[in-house]
């Protein structure tokens, strides 16, 4: 390989600043119809000695979010272009080729050594024990006045950079939050912002983009109180009820909801491009496609149950629900699905040898692989699923489920630690009523229940009911499709489920 070659191809900018504008990504961004800035770009401290990683699933964005960085970096704050290194690890397999990439950078390229470099490395998961290239060159002082940015699509690496790289992820002391940033699909507030801008000024003045500030609004409806805000948006139903009904087609993924907006359907070949990488990722774990399809079309069977690895594994060819197990948690590690256990209500935790709850993280990835699991046109079964109000409340729960998971992320006080199987379950009383969430904010425990439906009766709220009588709770929220109310005698908030997504 011609290190030399490869790396000036990549970077076009050494010879004339401007050329970062002319990349494919920025200039696919430019021409798509929604112009998605994920708001993850401004938590990265680029004036720090730190090692970023930037993980999340295919296809939502982590390339371009690199390159909107970079042409901040040379556009905006003019940094010596040369101080600017980007290079994808599709093409490397080991971290000695990576070290000598970056000693090459180092010694060749880039200015005086007084002066920070910012390195962004894609695809990072293609080199084999990439941790030791950045633990090497970390102990013999190469990467002083060095920020890095790492991506990749797979959470082992987030483990492994904390269990090889001790001491080597840089002044984390600069940090309020994690050096582990994960970019996962957009959240349905921020589908609602870039896709509406009068919408967005409603947000804006709301100052419901300020962090801090959702998260003292859902504090408030914790409480039993439904705040202003929640009254004055509701004002937008026309506007913002159709938009979820979109989100349930499209989900967040950014090149759906341009095709989707333009359109008016999305092309087989959308579809395609995720299902490609996510066959590709189970084959380079040395997984086999037909498990993979096997289990998930398992998966689909049993979509809303609570289920065990022996439950997936019948119906296949698979032997052992270990394997099931492996397979499940790579599409788990790969932020394709997530899966909630039963809580423990005496111990405040998960109870693990009980079953487990099932979701995708998406929505579009859920009609992807399905399609490709069944053998479908894509966009017509996504069509024809949503028809269906059993598929549409299972969606629904699991886009719930999913923001769910990002509030008690975004609250947290450890989130270097943070595990969302210890902050977000399911639970079911002895007489067999279920409770979709239970969610742990703070310490605060408070039950969830979805039911995607005009009307919520009496009976509706009795699983709630159930785990107050269980627990210590006295609160609760249901989300519905339309109704808006509060019990007073149970202390349970019924909100419509678009309105309670805006805050999260």
């Amino acid at each position: 390989m011609d290190i030399a070659k490869q790396i000036i191809d990549q970077n076009p900018w050494w010879r004339r600043r401007e050329a970062i504008t002319q990349d494919k990504h920025l200039i696919k961004l430019k021409e798509s119809s929604i112009k998605w800035e994920p708001r993850i770009k401004h938590t990265f401290n680029l004036n720090a000695d730190i090692v970023y990683t930037l993980r999340g699933p295919r296809q939502v964005g982590k390339t371009t979010l690199l390159k909107l960085i970079i042409e901040e970096l040379l556009i905006k704050y003019k940094v010596d272009p040369r101080s600017v290194l980007y290079f994808t690890c599709d093409l490397i397999n080991y971290p000695e080729e990576l070290v000598d990439i970056l000693q090459y950078y180092n010694e060749s390229i880039r200015p005086k050594r007084e002066a920070r470099a910012y390195i962004f490395l894609d695809e990072i998961s293609s080199v084999k024990e990439w941790q030791k290239a950045i633990k090497y060159l970390s102990d013999t002082n190469k990467l002083v006045n060095t920020t890095i940015i790492l991506t990749g699509s797979h959470t082992i690496d987030i483990k492994r950079a904390y269990e090889r790289l001790p001491g080597r992820r840089g002044s984390l002391s600069h940090l309020n939050d994690t050096p582990d940033k994960i970019l996962l699909p957009m959240r349905f507030v921020e589908y609602v912002e870039t896709i509406n801008k009068d919408l967005r000024e409603v947000i804006l003045r709301l100052d419901m983009l300020r962090v801090e500030h959702r998260k003292e609004l859902v504090q408030e409806i914790c409480s039993g109180t439904i705040p202003d805000e929640i009254n004055e948006l509701s004002l937008y139903e026309k506007d913002i009820k159709p938009l979820f009904e979109s989100y349930l087609i499209t989900g967040g993924v950014p090149l759906a909801i341009d095709e989707y907006i333009r359109k008016g359907r999305i092309s087989e070949d959308v579809y395609k491009i995720y299902v490609d990488s996510v066959v590709g990722d189970i084959v380079r774990w040395d997984k086999r496609e037909i498990y993979l399809r096997q289990i998930l079309r398992r998966i689909f069977e049993t979509m809303g149950n609570a289920i065990g690895w022996n439950t997936l594994k019948e119906n296949t060819d698979i032997s052992s629900h270990n394997t099931v197990a492996d397979y499940v948690d790579i599409l788990k590690d790969s932020f394709v699905l997530y899966y909630v256990r039963f809580y423990d209500i005496t111990r405040r935790e998960p109870l693990y040898q009980k079953n487990k709850k099932i979701h995708f993280y998406d929505p579009f990835f859920y009609h992807a692989l399905k399609a490709w699991v069944y053998g479908k046109d894509p966009f017509e079964e996504s069509m024809n699923s949503l028809k269906d109000t059993q598929v549409t409340g299972m969606l629904t729960e699991g886009i719930v489920g999913s923001h769910l998971i990002r509030l008690a992320f975004s609250i947290a006080k450890q989130k270097q630690l943070f595990d969302y199987e210890q902050a977000l379950f399911y639970w079911k009383s002895k007489r067999g009523r279920e409770v979709d969430f239970i969610i742990d904010i703070s310490g605060l425990i408070l039950p969830v229940e979805v039911k995607y439906q005009s009307k919520i009766t009496k009976s509706d709220r009795y699983s709630i009911i159930d785990f107050h009588k269980s627990s210590e709770t006295d609160k609760g929220i249901i989300l519905s499709k339309d109704m808006m109310e509060l019990e007073g005698n149970n202390n349970i908030i019924t909100l419509p489920v678009w309105l309670f997504l805006m805050l999260v």
